[in-house]
């Protein structure tokens, strides 16, 4: 769904990222929000000028900005007119609404942390650029030069997805010469850029709870604080949490009974009554209800020491070997990529790899890093059936088909690193094919070959090596299922398996008592305390695998 626009520009609407949003923002939707509360939730995409960072053509782009950001665009007035005009249009106000059938019916409300290691993963080729002994080339010059870096360890795939091939084509007709400075800002990685998240979801536990108001109602004017609304307006109280008594409610005309807008403001008050300002700005309104719900929360945190707890949500902790902590489910996707791809694990859109990890104590007391799973769903599923662009149930093409693990296994090392962990350890192929009841010779070869050699490229300039040690856990006998909400147990042949009729934690107590403790051998890659230091300080390559 495009439209061209009076300025020349091709834009349009789409509400495939709306779940991404959704956990992004922590926001709700439900089936009484408005319409104009969606608009967060729909991205404004453009058609490309021309391809730049990208091997194929794609149909769109992300802008950048939702339909709720349209006001604070660069475009010009008529091009937001005409563009607001359009998706008044019954075909963009259904496409708007779909919103709803995208986010709605999620069994928790999930929020997400994200975390900035990605950003600690450089190009090879951009450091490979800024050394060359040329300033100044013609655009045929330059791309012999790039071309010829392969020779030298650039990984031809981050050439493909730097789009300096294509744009030194083109200049070949327009110009004579480059120099290396306008070569390096055509460097653009923004379209693979990765997003690595763990999913959370809210401890119920001593927090607020808010509750809806059955009908709107004003607030008495002799208690209204005056410092948030203006002589013409009036407070109507929305959300009351009945414990604190904090208030969420929003502003509007004495005269207007019209259900609120995004463009109306929202307050927040304490439970003496009064205003909860907004510790950036110190002002008093919110552009959202869930702003001012985050602002309640932080207050009752500061003041009353309420805290609003976030865990990690568990959504495949069974599969995991008994015993560990801090159990993590990492996400790290490519939400910018302007193709879609989802898996039946998760539901977020564009899923590179997902890794679970816990920390596990070795024989030795020392603190690990345990990897319990990792995989790609989406390159594992393209080795198998091949990409096919734009196919209905074909797989869509991706990058890093050959880097997804390494990328996984550089992110955990850094996280590793900047949480002062004295290694990273993962179990073996045969207990990753217990998981399945069968014997799988490509799973097996992940973990035995596939995560040490990778491992050992890219701690081998940090004089490090893999070793084995022992970790207590039960012996791998039993597993955890669930049929619908209920769990049971089952071993590899089901020769034993009980009725489904166990809570999760409940099905944990019966796996403890009938598995006998062991201290199982697995494989792990000790760091030092240099290594952890180079490893903050430089990172890794985004391609390839360099040591730092």
């Amino acid at each position: 769904m495009m439209i061209p626009l009076p300025s020349g520009k091709v834009a349009g609407i789409s509400n495939i990222r709306a779940r991404y949003h959704a956990i992004r923002l922590n926001r709700e939707v439900r089936t009484d929000t408005t319409h104009r509360d969606l608009y967060g939730f729909v991205d404004i995409v453009v058609k490309p000028e021309r391809v730049k960072s990208i091997p194929y053509q794609p149909s769109f782009l992300f802008s950048g900005h939702t339909l709720a950001d349209l006001p604070q665009t660069l475009w010009s007035a008529s091009d937001r007119k005409a563009f607001d005009a359009w998706i008044q249009q019954e075909q963009q106000i259904r496409e708007i609404e779909q919103v709803r059938k995208r986010v709605i019916g999620d069994e928790f409300r999930l929020t997400e942390r994200e975390y900035d290691y990605p950003k600690r993963l450089y190009s090879c080729l951009q450091q490979k650029l800024e050394q060359v002994s040329m300033n100044r080339a013609s655009p045929e010059q330059w791309r012999r030069t790039v071309l010829n870096m392969t020779r030298s360890g650039i990984r031809e795939e981050e050439i493909t997805w730097s789009g300096l091939i294509p744009f030194l084509e083109s200049m070949e007709k327009e110009t004579t010469t480059l120099t290396r400075e306008q070569l390096l800002a055509q460097l653009d990685f923004s379209i693979i850029r990765l997003s690595l998240t763990n999913e959370l979801v809210a401890d119920h536990v001593n927090r607020l709870e808010f509750s809806e108001t059955p009908t709107s109602k004003l607030i008495n004017h002799s208690i209204t604080p005056r410092t948030i609304k203006e002589p013409s307006e009036c407070c109507v109280l929305r959300y009351v949490d009945p414990v604190h008594y904090y208030k969420i409610g929003y502003l509007k005309k004495q005269k207007s009974w019209d259900t609120p807008t995004s463009s109306q403001k929202w307050f927040a008050l304490d439970s003496m009554g009064n205003p909860i300002g907004d510790e950036n700005t110190n002002q008093h309104h919110y552009s959202t209800k869930e702003q001012a719900f985050s602002a309640a929360s932080r207050h009752a945190l500061q003041h009353l020491g309420i805290p609003v707890d976030y865990t990690h949500y568990g959504r495949y902790e069974h599969k995991s070997l008994y015993g560990g902590s801090d159990y993590r489910e990492w996400l790290l996707t490519l939400p910018d990529y302007p193709l879609t791809h989802f898996i039946s694990h998760y539901y977020a859109r564009n899923l590179l790899v997902h890794f679970r990890t816990k920390q596990r104590i070795d024989t030795h007391g020392r603190r690990l890093l345990f990897i319990e799973e990792i995989q790609s769903d989406w390159h594992q599923a393209g080795a198998m059936y091949g990409y096919l662009n734009r196919w209905p149930g074909r797989i869509t093409p991706a990058p890093f088909r050959k880097e997804w693990l390494g990328l996984a296994l550089k992110l955990l090392l850094i996280h590793a690193a900047e949480h002062d962990l004295e290694g990273i350890a993962w179990t073996r192929g045969e207990i990753q094919e217990s998981h399945y009841f069968k014997k799988l010779s490509t799973v097996k070869r992940l973990y035995d070959n596939e995560i040490p050699r990778v491992f050992g490229r890219l701690c081998k300039g940090l004089d490090l090596s893999i070793d084995s040690t022992r970790i207590s856990t039960k012996e791998p006998h039993l597993h955890i299922a669930r049929h619908w909400d209920k769990w049971f147990l089952t071993n590899e042949t089901g020769s034993i398996c009980t009725r489904p009729r166990y809570t999760q934690q409940e099905a944990m107590q019966v796996l403890s008592r009938h598995c006998k403790q062991i201290d199982l051998d697995v494989p792990v890659m000790l760091l030092t305390e240099a290594a952890k230091a180079r490893i903050r300080k430089s990172g890794f390559p985004l391609f390839g695998e360099k040591a730092p």
